[in-house]
Protein backbone atom coordinates (compact mmCIF):
# COMPACT_ATOMS: atom_id res chain seq x y z
CA UNK A 1 0.00 0.00 0.00
CA UNK A 2 1.50 3.33 -1.14
CA UNK A 3 2.07 6.40 1.05
CA UNK A 4 -0.72 8.20 0.27
CA UNK A 5 -3.60 5.51 0.78
CA UNK A 6 -2.21 5.04 4.12
CA UNK A 7 -2.35 8.68 5.01
CA UNK A 8 -6.20 8.74 3.50
CA UNK A 9 -7.16 5.66 5.67
CA UNK A 10 -5.51 7.10 8.66
CA UNK A 11 -7.56 10.41 8.34
CA UNK A 12 -10.96 8.83 7.38
CA UNK A 13 -10.70 6.99 10.69
CA UNK A 14 -9.75 10.07 12.64
CA UNK A 15 -12.61 11.53 11.14
CA UNK A 16 -15.48 9.10 11.62
CA UNK A 17 -13.52 8.62 15.33
CA UNK A 18 -14.68 12.77 15.81
CA UNK A 19 -17.84 12.21 14.43
CA UNK A 20 -19.04 9.51 16.50
CA UNK A 21 -17.92 11.39 20.04
CA UNK A 22 -18.08 14.94 20.69
CA UNK A 23 -20.03 15.82 16.87
CA UNK A 24 -23.01 14.21 17.68
CA UNK A 25 -23.44 14.34 21.58
CA UNK A 26 -26.60 15.15 23.01
CA UNK A 27 -26.42 18.85 24.54
CA UNK A 28 -28.98 20.68 26.62
CA UNK A 29 -30.21 24.18 26.33
CA UNK A 30 -29.21 26.10 28.69
CA UNK A 31 -26.81 24.17 30.86
CA UNK A 32 -27.79 26.39 33.78
CA UNK A 33 -30.57 27.81 34.83
CA UNK A 34 -31.44 29.60 37.98
CA UNK A 35 -35.06 30.08 39.05
CA UNK A 36 -37.51 30.06 42.30
CA UNK A 37 -39.51 27.42 44.28
CA UNK A 38 -42.81 27.26 42.88
CA UNK A 39 -42.29 27.84 38.58
CA UNK A 40 -40.71 25.70 35.80
CA UNK A 41 -38.82 26.43 33.10
CA UNK A 42 -38.02 24.41 29.77
CA UNK A 43 -35.33 22.60 28.61
CA UNK A 44 -34.79 21.69 24.90
CA UNK A 45 -32.23 18.65 24.76
CA UNK A 46 -30.36 18.09 20.86
CA UNK A 47 -28.32 15.63 18.86
CA UNK A 48 -29.57 12.67 20.93
CA UNK A 49 -28.58 9.48 20.10
CA UNK A 50 -31.11 6.52 21.50
CA UNK A 51 -33.27 6.69 24.75
CA UNK A 52 -32.97 9.28 26.91
CA UNK A 53 -32.47 8.76 30.79
CA UNK A 54 -32.85 11.41 33.41
CA UNK A 55 -31.06 11.62 36.81
CA UNK A 56 -31.47 14.27 39.23
CA UNK A 57 -28.82 14.45 42.00
CA UNK A 58 -32.11 16.14 44.27
CA UNK A 59 -35.62 15.74 43.69
CA UNK A 60 -36.41 17.19 46.51
CA UNK A 61 -35.15 20.65 45.35
CA UNK A 62 -35.85 20.38 41.15
CA UNK A 63 -37.96 18.00 39.71
CA UNK A 64 -37.97 16.47 36.06
CA UNK A 65 -40.72 15.69 34.03
CA UNK A 66 -40.89 14.89 29.85
CA UNK A 67 -42.74 17.27 27.61
CA UNK A 68 -41.28 15.55 23.95
CA UNK A 69 -38.49 13.65 23.18
CA UNK A 70 -36.26 16.89 23.10
CA UNK A 71 -37.89 18.92 25.66
CA UNK A 72 -38.46 18.58 29.03
CA UNK A 73 -39.85 20.99 32.15
CA UNK A 74 -37.75 21.64 35.07
CA UNK A 75 -40.08 22.36 38.06
CA UNK A 76 -38.24 24.30 41.42
CA UNK A 77 -39.57 22.70 44.61
CA UNK A 78 -37.16 23.92 47.17
CA UNK A 79 -34.45 26.26 47.93
CA UNK A 80 -31.07 24.66 46.58
CA UNK A 81 -29.00 23.47 44.16
CA UNK A 82 -29.20 20.20 41.83
CA UNK A 83 -27.35 18.77 39.03
CA UNK A 84 -29.48 16.78 36.38
CA UNK A 85 -28.04 14.72 33.87
CA UNK A 86 -29.56 13.74 30.75
CA UNK A 87 -28.07 10.67 29.10
CA UNK A 88 -28.16 9.00 25.48
CA UNK A 89 -26.46 5.96 24.73
CA UNK A 90 -23.54 7.86 23.96
CA UNK A 91 -23.02 10.43 25.82
CA UNK A 92 -24.54 12.56 28.37
CA UNK A 93 -25.43 16.29 29.38
CA UNK A 94 -25.25 18.16 32.44
CA UNK A 95 -28.05 21.11 33.71
CA UNK A 96 -26.98 22.61 36.81
CA UNK A 97 -30.05 24.30 38.28
CA UNK A 98 -30.17 26.56 41.52
CA UNK A 99 -33.83 27.26 42.87
CA UNK A 100 -34.73 29.99 44.89
CA UNK A 101 -37.34 30.54 47.66
CA UNK A 102 -40.68 30.87 46.46
CA UNK A 103 -41.27 34.06 44.06
CA UNK A 104 -45.05 33.57 45.11
CA UNK A 105 -44.11 33.55 49.32
CA UNK A 106 -42.20 37.26 48.51
CA UNK A 107 -44.51 38.40 46.17
CA UNK A 108 -47.91 37.74 47.87
CA UNK A 109 -46.63 39.46 51.61
CA UNK A 110 -46.38 42.65 49.59
CA UNK A 111 -49.64 41.86 46.71
CA UNK A 112 -52.46 39.42 46.71
CA UNK A 113 -52.70 37.61 42.93
CA UNK A 114 -55.60 38.95 41.21
CA UNK A 115 -57.30 36.03 40.02
CA UNK A 116 -58.97 37.86 37.30
CA UNK A 117 -55.91 39.71 35.57
CA UNK A 118 -54.46 36.67 35.36
CA UNK A 119 -57.50 35.06 34.04
CA UNK A 120 -57.34 37.93 31.38
CA UNK A 121 -55.47 35.76 29.52
CA UNK A 122 -58.10 33.07 29.02
CA UNK A 123 -60.67 35.12 27.49
CA UNK A 124 -59.93 35.37 24.13
CA UNK A 125 -60.73 31.61 23.71
CA UNK A 126 -62.69 30.96 26.53
CA UNK A 127 -64.60 34.56 26.56
CA UNK A 128 -64.90 37.94 28.72
CA UNK A 129 -64.66 36.11 32.75
CA UNK A 130 -64.47 32.62 31.29
CA UNK A 131 -68.81 32.48 29.97
CA UNK A 132 -68.30 31.09 26.53
CA UNK A 133 -66.04 30.72 23.49
CA UNK A 134 -64.34 27.04 23.22
CA UNK A 135 -65.48 26.01 26.77
CA UNK A 136 -67.33 27.44 29.54
CA UNK A 137 -65.07 27.96 32.44
CA UNK A 138 -67.76 30.27 34.85
CA UNK A 139 -68.96 28.31 37.60
CA UNK A 140 -66.86 25.30 37.27
CA UNK A 141 -65.77 23.49 40.70
CA UNK A 142 -62.07 24.76 41.27
CA UNK A 143 -60.76 21.73 42.01
CA UNK A 144 -62.23 20.69 38.37
CA UNK A 145 -60.13 24.20 36.84
CA UNK A 146 -57.24 23.81 39.12
CA UNK A 147 -56.57 19.99 38.55
CA UNK A 148 -57.32 20.78 34.84
CA UNK A 149 -54.58 23.31 34.74
CA UNK A 150 -52.43 21.15 36.74
CA UNK A 151 -52.73 18.28 34.05
CA UNK A 152 -51.80 21.17 31.12
CA UNK A 153 -48.56 22.61 33.01
CA UNK A 154 -46.92 19.76 33.95
CA UNK A 155 -47.65 18.19 30.35
CA UNK A 156 -49.65 15.00 31.00
CA UNK A 157 -52.55 17.04 28.75
CA UNK A 158 -51.47 17.86 25.57
CA UNK A 159 -48.53 18.96 25.53
CA UNK A 160 -47.84 20.47 22.82
CA UNK A 161 -51.15 21.96 22.98
CA UNK A 162 -52.31 25.82 23.49
CA UNK A 163 -53.31 24.96 26.93
CA UNK A 164 -50.17 23.30 27.64
CA UNK A 165 -48.05 26.46 26.44
CA UNK A 166 -50.07 29.02 28.55
CA UNK A 167 -50.82 26.89 31.87
CA UNK A 168 -46.46 26.46 31.82
CA UNK A 169 -46.23 29.94 32.04
CA UNK A 170 -47.90 30.71 35.23
CA UNK A 171 -46.63 29.09 39.02
CA UNK A 172 -48.90 27.42 40.47
CA UNK A 173 -50.03 29.86 42.89
CA UNK A 174 -50.76 31.84 39.86
CA UNK A 175 -52.75 28.56 38.67
CA UNK A 176 -54.58 28.10 41.63
CA UNK A 177 -55.61 32.49 41.83
CA UNK A 178 -57.31 31.44 38.09
CA UNK A 179 -59.25 28.63 38.91
CA UNK A 180 -60.60 30.54 42.43
CA UNK A 181 -61.33 33.32 40.43
CA UNK A 182 -63.25 31.46 37.18
CA UNK A 183 -64.77 29.20 40.02
CA UNK A 184 -66.58 32.17 41.62
CA UNK A 185 -68.22 33.79 38.64
CA UNK A 186 -71.67 32.22 38.41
Amino acid sequence: MNAFKKTRQMALGCIAAALSCSAFAVTATPESLSMAAGTSQTILLSNISGTISVYSSSSAVAKVSKVDDTTYQINGVKAGSVEIKFRDRKSYAKVKVKVTATAASTASAATPLNGRLLASNCFQCHGTNGTGGFDRLAGKSYSEIYGDLQEFASGKEDADGIMAAHAMGFTDEQLKAIASYFSSIR
